[in-house]
């Protein structure tokens, strides 16, 4: 333990000695490469100024102010366009009179940045502060043109600003390749090649954090202008060289640690490893453990008879764990059992009593509002015969009439809610059935129809009616799924294993994950008009018919419903009914009956 305190404080000094090192080193490179950088920049301004001053004492540019009007002799031209420096740069040069207006502008796909055109150039020149502009910096130099002691203009040059390939080269060579180089003013608006960066300008040498990293960075002015200049790296790679010290003496002491513990286990299993041994067989049988080996019972002294003996008593304990729980697990499968048939008799006891109790009150309300909305439906006819209707009072009838079908709909499925009943089974083609159905589905000529009946398709012995619901209701939900967008519904049979199933296939919207178990559910319903019931009713009659009624998922966009039927082959079914068919069917349009 001393060894590995003494590797440990050793490793965290020479980690401070050479992360401080490190800093120093930094900081000395990044001002290095910032001097580097900023002679190379002030050159570059003082070869500006002065062209400006030269061409300022120009005594063509003189006596081209002094004409406020005119063509520009072409000496003055050469010596506008010598300011323009290298051929292809992006620079604007303009020779303004003393009014301000623009006498001689050489062209350039560069527009001059309207928040620098108040800037007011001396006499001796000056730069102004560069500006930002999407994927470019731009600056303006300038210079005020003097005759017989009087201001008669200014030569105003527009640049387009660059870190430059002899600045990166500095700050690669010297910095390495994750070294940003910032160009900004002295108000601490600074550039890099990802964007505006806000600069703490306060001070030359600073740790600062920009974008979730932390920086070293040392910054500079440039003389002659207001600009500032900023080289820095991220801190990680500035204490890369301290961290690969960690390494090194983290293996050290990490040895040190293992062959301490090494001989220490050694030393501890020479001595105390049988007892320790039989202590944890001793703990091991208390917590219920079975499979305990001992290599004890080898040891001819005392230590082994004490082993031997306790493996004795742990396996004769071990057959007494192992008859009792076989006894529990069998005693806990008979519980289970019954307790799930009895969970089971008491959900269908609830659900009975409960859908009982619904289809009564159901009967009744239905019954009970049919009256009244015959009656105003025999109002709405009159009022849709009165010859001198106004327009309003017509349009309130049509509302009224909307308003009663939509109740009557309503009405009905509590009615199919009551009318449920036992199932009464007999011989049917299924085919037919189908084919009925959507005969009278009032499907719109935009819905396209589909068949896939088996083939063959024999007669079956089901409840022909309950059928003919279930069916209707999952073909009007697909046509209303459909409505505006049009699609495919798809009608697909097969019969197998004394099982009918029927394929409802639509490729509407679909159905939302966190609505997919709760459709079947009373009074639940995505539409905007509906008590939600048509599909609890359909499901509840499948199961009446010992079937069952369920969605599936489609591979694309859409839903399909399964419906799910134990069924007999009829004994009239002398000849199967022939049909498959597997393209588009005709899209009926008859009204719904």
């Amino acid at each position: 333990m001393t060894a590995v305190l003494a590797v440990g404080a050793f490793g965290l000094f020479a980690y401070r000695a050479a992360r401080t090192s490190a800093l120093e080193a930094t900081y000395a490179r990044l001002r290095s490469a910032l001097t580097q950088i900023r002679t190379i920049t002030e050159l570059g301004v003082l070869t500006q100024l002065d062209q400006l001053r030269s061409a300022a004492r120009d005594s063509a540019i003189v006596t081209a102010l002094r004409r406020p009007t005119g063509p520009l002799p072409e000496s003055a031209v050469e010596t506008v366009r010598g300011l323009v420096g290298t051929p292809g740069t992006a620079t604007v040069v303009e020779l303004l009179a003393a009014d301000g207006n623009v006498r001689y502008a050489t062209p350039a796909p560069l527009e001059p940045p309207d928040d620098a055109r108040t800037f007011e150039f001396p006499d001796d020149g000056a730069i102004g502060p560069i500006v930002g502009r999407p994927g470019v910096l731009i600056f303006q130099s300038g210079i005020a043109v003097r005759a017989a002691g009087a201001r008669i203009g200014h030569i105003r040059v527009t640049r387009r600003l660059g870190t430059g390939a002899a600045n990166s080269r500095i700050a690669t060579n010297l910095l390495g390749a994750q070294a940003a180089l910032l160009i900004g003013n002295q108000d601490g608006r600074m550039w890099s090649d990802s964007g505006i960066v806000r600069y703490p300008a306060d001070q030359d040498s600073l740790r600062y954090t920009r974008d979730g990293i932390r920086w070293l960075s040392f910054a500079g002015r440039v003389r002659d202008t207001p600009w500032l200049y900023a080289v820095e790296v991220p801190e990680d790679v500035a204490l890369a060289p301290a961290r690969a010290l960690i390494a090194p003496f983290t293996v050290a002491g990490t040895l040190i640690a293992l062959a301490c513990i090494l001989l220490g286990l050694r030393v501890s299993r020479r001595i105390t490893s049988p007892l320790a041994e039989l202590t944890a067989a001793s703990e091991a049988v208390a917590r219920g453990e079975r499979r305990v080996e001992l290599v004890a019972t080898e040891r001819h002294d005392e230590i082994g008879r004490l082993a031997r003996a306790f493996g004795t008593m742990a396996a004769s304990v071990r057959a007494v764990q192992d008859r009792l729980e076989s006894e529990i697990d069998t005693r806990t499968g008979e519980l289970t059992d019954a307790v799930r048939r009895l969970r089971e008799v008491d959900e269908e006891l609830r659900r009975s009593e409960r859908f009982a109790t619904l289809g009564r009150l159901s009967g009744a309300v239905g019954h009970e509002l049919r009256n009244p909305l015959g009656v105003m439906s025999t109002v709405v006819l009159l009022l849709d015969g009165l010859p001198d209707a106004s327009p309003k009072l017509k349009e309130y009838a049509r509302l009224l009439r909307e308003q009663i079908r939509l109740s009557e709909r309503i009405i009905s499925d509590l009615l199919d809610r009551a009318r449920s009943g036992a199932p009464v089974r007999s011989s049917v083609d299924v085919a037919a059935l189908l084919d009925d159905v959507l005969a009278h589905a009032a499907v719109p000529a935009k819905i396209r129809i589909e068949r896939r009946y088996a083939s063959p398709l024999p007669r079956v012995v089901l409840d022909r009616d309950h059928v003919r619901q279930i069916v209707w209701n999952l073909v009007t939900n697909a046509v209303h799924a459909m409505q505006e967008t049009g699609g495919v519904l798809t009608v697909l049979t097969s019969v197998a294993g004394g099982h009918l199933r029927i394929e409802i296939r639509d490729t509407g919207p679909g159905i939302g994950e966190t609505d997919v178990d709760r459709i079947f559910e009373p009074m639940f319903t995505t539409k905007a008009h509906g008590v939600g019931l048509g599909l609890s009713i359909s499901r509840e009659i499948a199961r009446a018919n010992g079937g069952d009624l369920y969605v599936t998922s489609m591979e694309r966009a859409g839903a399909c419903f399964v419906l799910d039927l134990p069924v007999m082959i009829a004994a009239d079914a002398e000849a199967p009914v022939q049909r498959s068919l597997d393209g588009p069917g005709d899209a009926p349009r008859a009204s719904a009956p």
